[in-house]
């Protein structure tokens, strides 16, 4: 058994599938019960902070004859991205065409989102990057993949104000008047009350975000 600090990029699909595991059974496994606890999501880790326990694995033993090529295949399930396509005012790109590459290689060609704007593609489970070409190529949006800390985190909250186009500024991590900017323009467009506490507004932003 050994103990992996979580790196930039890292999720549990991605370490699980270094290290030869579904992910589900590195995220039910007992030893990382309190990060599970902690994070609630196996997609949101924050680098540098948190560590993922991975089991040894287990010895299997298969019977076969001599003198024979024999084929073994490794299962494996892949990694899903979800994208939801939004104009500006919020309404959905409805039926969009897309393109999308993925670790530099296209994966999707000729396709289109749904009548919601969503986009749901199968991807590698170690993929680290992917580019999303909308507009005919126009209009590209860079997508780093892995890298949404948890909504509790600045970061987090950067992030997801950016996917939602309120900030426009760095993923730092800083408190700042972009960052401040963004969370009151969210707050109008979502109509919520100038009361509200700062971690009621981080669960709003997740929730659209999420939705």
């Amino acid at each position: 058994m050994k103990t992996l600090q979580v790196r930039p990029g890292d999720c549990f699909t991605s370490i699980a599938f270094q290290n030869g595991f579904f992910w589900q059974t590195l995220w039910d496994h007992p030893d990382n019960k309190a990060l599970r606890d902690a994070r609630k999501d196996p997609f949101t880790l924050v680098p540098g902070v948190d560590s993922v326990v991975v089991p040894d694995p287990r010895q299997r033993d298969e019977a076969c004859q001599t003198a024979k090529v024999h084929t073994f295949r490794r299962r494996g399930v892949p990694a899903r991205l979800k994208i939801r396509l939004l104009h500006h005012d919020g309404t959905p790109r409805a039926n969009e065409e897309y393109f999308l590459e993925v670790n530099g290689e296209l994966v999707a060609d000729d396709k289109r989102a749904d009548g919601e704007g969503h986009v749901e593609v199968f991807i590698p489970n170690d993929a680290r990057s992917a580019r999303l070409y909308l507009d005919g190529g126009e209009e590209i949006v860079d997508l780093a993949l892995g890298r949404l800390e948890p909504p509790t985190t600045l970061r987090g909250v950067q992030a997801r104000l950016l996917n939602l186009g309120f900030y426009r500024g760095p993923i730092d991590g800083e408190d700042s008047a972009a960052l401040a900017d963004a969370m009151a323009r969210f707050c109008h467009a979502e109509g919520l009350a100038a009361s509200l506490s700062r971690e009621a507004v981080f669960q709003k932003i997740e929730e659209a975000h999420a939705g």
